[in-house]
């Protein structure tokens, strides 16, 4: 049987066929979202946007003044929207599936006016303390970590009791299953412990500049002390995070990827969320039997009577606020992705070609419709970079500041308009 033509070649014209299809194609949807773009433009749009990224990334990680605390609940009314409505997403999952929470508010006991102190002051019951962490300790191969959010400042008038919670917090410690707050003095530069040994973190929230409220969570604060939530995440994930430097330029890693410092946390539960019962226990009230597998143990005035904060999601206590943060580590929300950062480019790209290269000839809109439109047009940078913002919080838990963003365009934009306004004068 006699074979016509070579299956080689035409296997190779088919590829060069399909490869101009594909190059054609690029060319077109290039010269449609870049039209008459050429190296130079492309070059400059791609310098300023990766300026743009490290702008970004600078306030994101390092920059916690005039966040808009108005604003940022405008940002988390948007998001609770879109994931309930438009995605549908589910609800996290119960609060006890996770955490086991115990409440001290209620159990505490008093240190009496002394030679030492110069007022009746309130303690958690260190006795009762020492007996309900005992059990957690018996029971450790059970859970994964104890997150006790109670400051222990001083010893109390019970010195057996005192003896007896050391003697616990440092066999937890041991098994590095155990994390209690410490205290910097950022006047005095100096780090106050607790009175008992063990494992500590810091558990300190900085309110942003002119905002009374808590709003950015950095984990790692005055240079190297570690926050509870970070010690506690560590001990549970086994990956640690770690301050570097690049020349000069200080960045942060987490478990081996790049991670902000800094974040504004997502409030995955809130106060109303913790149910007496249901979803945390009483001290007192706390025996063995309600220990469940895997479960973080957080131990805190969880009713907020003494501890309390006023969050993105109103009030919130302290315990609360740290389980937040915890949740935040887990899910990776400080996590900077490879696709965020391409995000970023892309978008920054388009915006920056649009408003320094490219200016649309729009006629006047006749009809009210014709002129929203025209308006839309002339302005669909604004709304790309609107779009940006909440794809970003949304998806990516990062809550870039779109007022500086919007501001920084709108700067470039009017300045260049006073410029082509001048040069026009002139030419005439």
């Amino acid at each position: 049987m006699r074979q016509t033509g070579n299956p080689g070649k035409t296997k190779q014209k088919a590829s060069v066929w399909r490869l101009g299809l594909l190059k054609a194609g690029l060319s077109k949807a290039i010269h449609f979202f870049f039209p008459g773009m050429y190296w130079k433009h492309a070059a400059w749009s791609a310098l300023h946007s990766i300026w743009l990224i490290a702008l970004v990334m600078l306030w994101l990680g390092y920059v916690n003044v005039m966040d808009g605390f108005g604003f940022m609940n405008d940002h988390m009314n948007m998001r609770a929207f879109v994931n309930d409505v438009v995605l549908r997403k589910p609800p996290p999952d119960n609060i006890s599936d996770r955490y086991l929470v115990i409440n001290t508010s209620k159990n505490n006991a008093l240190m009496p006016l002394d030679n030492d102190n110069t007022i009746n002051t309130v303690i958690t019951d260190r006795r009762l303390l020492a007996e309900k962490l005992k059990i957690l300790d018996e029971h450790s191969d059970k859970i994964a970590f104890v997150l006790c959010d109670v400051f222990f400042e001083f010893p109390s008038a019970d010195v057996e009791a005192d003896s007896l919670l050391q003697e616990v917090i440092q066999s937890l410690s041991a098994k590095q299953k155990f994390v209690m707050p410490a205290y910097y003095n950022d006047q005095e530069r100096t780090m106050v412990p607790p009175v008992f040994e063990g494992t500590t973190g810091l558990s300190q929230y900085r309110s942003s500049y002119l905002n009374e409220q808590f709003l950015k969570y950095s984990f790692i604060l005055y240079g190297k002390h570690k926050q509870a939530p970070l010690v506690a995440f560590e001990g549970i994930s086994g990956k640690t995070m770690e301050k570097k430097k690049l020349w000069f330029i200080p960045y942060y890693t987490l478990g081996g990827r790049w991670a902000l410092n800094t974040i504004i946390p997502e409030f995955r539960y809130i106060q109303s969320d913790f149910v007496e019962g249901l979803s945390y226990f009483h001290l007192g009230l706390f025996e063995d039997y309600f220990i469940g597998e895997g479960q973080v143990v957080v131990i805190g005035d969880i009713e907020g009577v003494y501890d309390v904060h006023q969050t993105i999601s109103a009030f919130a206590a302290g315990p609360i606020v740290l389980i937040n943060i915890l949740e935040s580590l887990r899910n990776g929300d400080n996590i900077i992705a490879l696709g965020y950062l391409l995000l970023l480019f892309v978008v920054f790209f388009y915006v920056t070609y649009h408003t320094f290269f490219y200016k649309r000839e729009l006629p006047e809109g006749k009809s009210l419709f014709q002129r929203i439109w025209f308006f839309v047009l002339e302005k669909w940078s604004y709304f790309v970079i609107l779009a940006l913002v909440y794809v970003s919080m949304i998806f990516f838990h990062h809550y870039i500041h779109i007022l500086i963003l919007l501001s920084y365009f709108g700067l470039i934009e009017t300045t260049g308009a006073i410029l082509r306004k001048k040069r026009e004068q002139q030419e005439v």
